[in-house]
């Protein structure tokens, strides 16, 4: 059996019919879609979803990508934003916003809009960048991954889980903070921008303005201003054009140091100094079309297997070196194929193919991440490497296709 037929045979076995018995798990109006088929993660996130329609979409399940796309949308209303997963733990954060780019895809498919027409994006865009303007702006002008718990809260969920977020930060990377409402927060933001945990924000993530992110906010911007002219909405289009501009303009004076995108201490007033593939993201959503720019944080992060989280000298972090996630890997290979480098979309899609079906003729499995140093499954993890489909299924079957069709488009 080969790692797509082992796709193709198990994908549907992460699709959850309902929530019974897990009073724990927030209820959702359609099947939805998990990353793990037993053991772990076994409810739906956000960002993730994002990837895992593309294996739906691409292995003839359009019908449950567009179930998944709703449940985010039922979400959405119900909480006023689109919380990191269907857990009532998860209600006080959301993740990196790839609602734009899901609608996106579910606009441009053929088959099967169930309703969601671009009226309807448009008003649900338009909500969920609401709540990043509203709940997540910082006094730079650009946004910032946040938490929107209390101040009891924020010291610990001593719910079914019991637990304290600093604690947890400590297991998980060796790193101690003081337990106070102000690092909780801090914590659960990190937990927000779904990099938990990573040195790019030195244990004080909410006063970073995080490059992914405002390049994700500036795609929804220009992706409104494009939905709202074709609805006659000439103001909504003028607005948030202006909006677009503004933060590429802002990004560029904030971000940019050294030659490359970097997340930007607002507190401190200085940018950081770790290089993650973060830096990939204004190439992957078309804010930058700097070639140069994108080459010089590539050369830092591209390794034999792939491209790493970020850089680190401690590895502590399994969002860092030597680490490679499968969604940093499609988003390398995107951002590489916008800019016109057909040869290092190439180059990095093969590191990923061949990776992914040599730790399956040797496991029998898909796995979250790898080292994508060695090539192997020995990685910096903190809480293990669990057997996944989800994501990695979903950039697997995306760059089998790139390839079927010449390298010509990164669907």
């Amino acid at each position: 059996m080969t790692a797509y037929e082992f796709i193709v045979s198990e994908i549907d076995k992460t699709t959850k019919l309902s929530c019974e018995g897990d009073n724990t798990l927030i209820p959702l109006p359609y099947p939805f879609t998990v990353p793990c088929v037993k053991d772990t993660f076994l409810e739906m996130y956000y960002w993730d979803t994002y990837f895992t329609n593309k294996c739906l979409c691409l292995t003839g399940r359009r019908e449950q990508a567009f179930n998944n796309v709703r449940n985010l949308a039922y979400m959405l209303k119900v909480y006023g934003k689109i919380p990191n997963g269907n857990r009532a733990h998860y209600v006080g954060r959301s993740q990196p916003p790839f609602f734009g780019m899901m609608l996106k895809d579910l606009l441009t498919t053929k088959h099967l809009t169930h309703g969601i027409t671009l009226e309807t994006a448009y008003r649900l865009l338009k909500t969920e960048y609401t709540f990043w303007e509203t709940k997540r702006k910082t006094k730079s002008g650009l946004n910032a991954y946040g938490c929107d718990l209390t101040d009891k809260e924020a010291l610990g969920n001593f719910g079914v889980y019991n637990e304290i977020h600093t604690q947890k930060y400590f297991e998980r990377t060796g790193i101690s903070m003081a337990n106070t409402p102000k690092n909780g927060r801090h914590v659960i933001a990190e937990c927000e921008s779904g990099w938990d945990f990573s040195p790019r924000f030195s244990g004080k993530c909410m006063n970073y303005n995080a490059v992914d992110l405002n390049s994700l906010l500036y795609f929804d911007e220009v992706l409104l201003s494009d939905w709202a002219a074709k609805l006659k909405k000439d103001k909504d289009s003028e607005k948030f054009e202006k909006k677009a501009e503004s933060r590429k303009a802002k990004m560029q004076e904030l971000c940019f140091a050294g030659g490359v995108y970097r997340d930007y201490d607002f507190v401190s007033g200085t940018p950081s100094p770790v290089i993650s593939c973060a830096s990939l993201f204004p190439f992957f959503t078309g804010l930058s079309d700097d070639v140069s720019a994108f080459i010089a944080a590539l050369e830092r992060l591209e390794k034999d297997y792939g491209v790493i989280a970020a850089e680190t000298e401690t590895r502590n972090f399994q969002w860092a070196e030597p680490n490679g996630w499968a969604p940093l890997q499609y988003v390398a290979v995107k951002a590489a194929e916008m800019l016109g480098l057909k040869e290092t979309a190439v180059r990095l899609s093969e590191k990923y193919i061949s990776t992914t079906e040599r730790l399956f003729e040797k496991t029998g499995g898909l796995w979250e991440k790898y080292n994508a140093i060695t090539g192997d499954l020995g990685v910096s993890s903190e809480y293990g490497t669990p057997e996944m489909l989800g994501w990695s299924a979903g950039v697997y079957v995306a760059l089998k296709e790139f390839k079927k069709s010449g390298y010509e488009h990164l669907v």
